[in-house]
Order: structure tokens, then sequence, then C-alpha cells
């Protein structure tokens, strides 16, 4: 059964439907994408310091494969490439007025699936010991990346992986809005593939997340895309959820 939360726009994007010519026509993306950074990024900070604070976890999930990844330093530039896929989907969300509700629909639903992540971080921590087996001395120039990522975001908020439900969801929406339409687009798309499987063996390079991470996360997203996602933007071009739209901008 699909899940409808989500699946009306909020009014709260009203005032920037009606304006979105302004800002040189930049303002709906860059309001998605603030509303990741801040809907969603204040709360992951904030319940990671809190984790840290309390310092329990109801379980262990390592294995030892999670102890025989080796530490790759270099791997933490795909690891800080998260932050390109926000506006990715913020922006590519524009290209006519289909996939400008599709857009809203989705950063929507992406941030409730967020905050239901965040009830997971909060009352089922895990802790990931892992970072005792990066030696500084032997990251060389990355060392730098390394200090800020640790200082930042303490060894919490482990599971399902935010950084691969996130990541993984805007390649989704992405592809679906471009991935056939040209034989560059589909060598783009293998190219951005490339980049997001990077970015996913990145996690356990660095230390940042454990094997169950990233596989509860890769569940959670594919999941989601098909039961929650994909059936409300489906329904993008539904006479009511237009008239919605339409009743947003001109009121």
């Amino acid at each position: 059964m699909a899940i409808e939360l989500g699946s009306k726009p909020w009014r709260i994007w009203r005032s920037h439907l009606k304006k979105q010519d302004s800002w040189l026509g930049t303002r709906l993306p860059t309001v998605l994408f603030c509303s990741i950074i801040f809907g969603a990024g204040l709360g992951y900070l904030a319940i990671n310091k809190f984790s840290n604070w309390r310092d329990w976890q109801a379980f262990d999930p390592t294995i030892s494969l999670d102890n025989a990844i080796p530490v790759i330093p270099w791997m933490i530039l795909p690891y800080y490439t998260l932050y390109f896929y926000y506006p990715m989907a913020a922006f590519l969300g524009m290209k006519n007025e289909q996939t400008r509700r599709e857009c809203i629909l989705f950063h929507q639903i992406l941030l409730i699936l967020t905050w239901s992540i965040f009830l997971i971080f909060i009352l089922l921590p895990v802790k990931v010991d892992l970072r005792n087996s990066i030696n500084y001395d032997e990251l060389g120039i990355w060392t730098g990346l390394f200090e800020t990522l640790h200082s930042v975001d303490t060894p919490w908020n482990a599971w399902p992986s935010l950084h691969i439900v996130q990541s993984l969801l805007s390649v989704l929406v992405v592809q679906r809005w471009y991935a056939s339409e040209s034989k560059n687009n589909k060598l783009l798309f293998g190219f951005l593939w490339l980049s997001w499987a990077l970015l996913a063996i990145s996690i356990l390079t660095t230390k940042q997340h454990f094997i169950w991470d990233l596989v509860t996360a890769i569940i959670v997203t594919l999941w989601s895309w098909k039961y929650w996602f994909l059936p409300i933007l489906n329904r993008s071009n539904d006479e009511d959820l237009i008239a919605e739209f339409e009743a947003m901008v001109n009121s």
C-alpha cells in the first residue's frame, strides 16, 4: 500500500511559487535546497550532539568485515560530494511544470523520511567505533578534511545512513526526469551512478559507517522509492493536484 504523507503541497511553498521568477528564476529551487540544509541538517547535528552526550547505544552491528576494510584517505572527497546532491535535485527539478510539482513533492517526502530516520537515531542509537583505526599521520594532504569532519560530526547517527538515503533518492529522481532523453544523458548518468557508487564505498573507507548502515540505508531507500515517492510523483499530473498547485500560485 502506498504511503500518502507529503502527497499534497505544503502552504509554506505558496509565496515562493508565486514569486518563482524572482532571484533570476532561482527562488524556488534555492528554497527547496535550503529546506533540506536547515530542515534536515540542523536536526541531524542536534541529535548527533545529544547522542554523543548520552553515550548509550542500543546494539553493536560490527562484523569482522567492518574492521577489515582499509582506510583510504582520498575517499574523503567522494564522501563530501553528498552536498552536491542536494542542489542537483532542487535545481534540475525546474525543467518544466510537471517536474516542478514533482520536485516540491519530492522534497516534502524527503524531509518526512529524514525526520522518521531521526527517530531511529534517538531510539536505537549506534556508536561507530571505527575511527580508532584511522592513523592521522598517514592521511597526508587529506588530514584537514578528516579533522573538519570529525570536529562537526561525532560518531553517532549511524543507521540507516542518511548519506546513502538522501544521495540515492536524489539520483533516482533526477534519473526519472532526464535519463531517457538522449544518448548523452545516458553517458552522464553512467558517470553519476559511478560517482554515487564511490560515495557509497566512501562511508566505509573513511570509517564513518558500518556495513549495516549501508545495507539498511539502501533497503529503506528502495522501499521508500517504490511505495512512497513513485506513487505520489506519478500522480503529479492529476487534475486535482494540478488545481491545488495553481490555487497556491493564484491565491
